[in-house]
């Protein structure tokens, strides 16, 4: 990271970053360019390892790219306020923390994991909290779960008083 000054080092608080962003975009590899798509996620440490969760429908693009290459890429970022800190336009600048990462997708096929990922996506979005018996039959049989371990993420902020 060239300013390092700007890095987070500790893993939680990398984590809760990543937590406060409302969404991610996930980087796939295309044809001739890199296919991004913004997506809801959920994330979760197991141990000191950082691992995404997403849903999608049962087929298409996402599934198609992830199926040839499951390597990906990802970022999130929140924007914190922007401020004119000089002479307007040059002057203005912004605080922020974002996350960046890569790692590696797999399509969940276990119920058990699959309600998992679902659960952890619903905590990043609710405080409510639901048990693998609320996901009703119907829906669940159209959703795929795709779980991301990441294999290298990072974290950067920055915020003036």
């Amino acid at each position: 990271m060239r300013k390092a000054d700007r890095e987070v080092t500790d893993i939680e608080e990398k984590l809760a970053a990543l937590l406060r962003c409302e969404f991610l975009t996930l980087a796939l590899r295309g044809e001739g360019a890199p296919y991004c798509v913004p997506l809801n996620f959920g994330a979760e440490l197991v141990g000191e390892r950082l691992v995404l969760y997403f849903h999608c429908a049962r087929e298409g693009v996402k599934l198609e790219k992830l199926a040839a290459d499951g390597r990906v890429g990802f970022s999130a970022a929140r924007l914190l306020r922007v401020f004119n800190k000089g002479v307007a336009p040059c002057g203005y600048t912004a605080d922020y923390e974002s996350v960046c990462g890569e790692g590696t997708a797999r399509l969940l096929t276990e119920d058990a994991e699959r309600l998992h990922g679902l659960c952890v996506l619903m905590a990043h979005y609710t405080e409510e909290r639901f048990a693998e018996a609320d996901f009703l039959p119907r829906p669940l049989s159209l959703t795929a779960v795709v779980r991301v371990d990441v294999s290298a993420w990072t974290c950067k902020r920055l915020v003036r008083g």
